[in-house]
This record gives structure tokens, sequence and C-alpha cells, in this order.
């Protein structure tokens, strides 16, 4: 008698707290870690973090430093941290942020005082166009 081998498979469903909708980092985060199917301990030691980081994020109770941003970056293969360009002062902040340097850093990096670049960044004021365009060939 022939016999066959009969194998059912069906998806598993979703983890309750897998988001709907990315709205937040945590979305973010969270969503990626499942997809790829990682525990939080996993994904702590990828972006170099402790466990309970990666749990105050998934859950908004916390922020990354400026310092991780480069990592989650990485680890989502996307930024959720940019906001949107409308001007050039727009885009040196969102640069700043996604290289995960203080306005200290990147102000020391192009030359100028700390404040002049927090002023670029709030649009107090425009940037010296000659000293972005030397800083931004050099980081791009």
């Amino acid at each position: 008698m022939a016999f066959c081998e009969l194998t059912k498979t069906s998806k598993l469903p979703l983890p309750a707290r897998y988001p709907k909708e990315l709205k937040s980092f945590a979305d973010h985060l969270r969503k990626r870690r499942y997809d790829l199917k990682l525990s939080q301990p996993q994904v702590a030691k990828i972006i170099g973090v402790s466990t309970d980081t990666i749990t105050y994020w998934e859950n908004d109770r916390s922020q990354p430093l400026l310092m991780n941003i480069p990592k989650i970056v990485s680890f989502l293969g996307y930024s959720p941290f940019i906001i949107e360009a409308k001007t050039i002062c727009d885009q040196i902040k969102n640069l700043r942020i996604q290289k995960g340097l203080s306005q200290k850093i990147m102000a020391k990096l192009i030359n100028i005082d700390p404040s002049t670049l927090a002023a670029w960044e709030q649009n107090k004021r425009g940037p010296d166009m000659k000293k972005v365009e030397k800083f931004l060939n050099g980081l791009t």
C-alpha cells in the first residue's frame, strides 16, 4: 500500500503587540524585531545596548541617545528619525541626527560655534553655505 506524506502548514498569528501602523520609533523597532524573529536580548546585542534599553524603547518609556541612532538605522535598514526637510537647516539637522552627532561635535566639524548651529537648526538664521557645502561633501 502506498503512503504519501501530508504536511500541514499555516502561518502563525502575529503577536498581539505587532504594530498595525508605524506611528512611533517604538513601533518601527518592535515590527523589525518581530519580522526578524529576534528576542529583545538579541536586538540589544546587535545595537550595543542593554535589554532593558530595548524594552524601554519599545514601550515608549525612553528615546535613544544620539550615539545609538546610526546602529538603529543600520538595524532597521532605514531611519525613522527623519524630520521633514523644508530648508537647508532641516537637512543639516537630519544629517547630524543620522550620523549620531551632538550639536557641539558637529559645530566643531564645521568650524562654527555650537550656538550658531543651534540657531540654524531652529531656522533662526541661515548658514554660511560655503562652510556647509565643505562639511557636507566630507560626510556624504
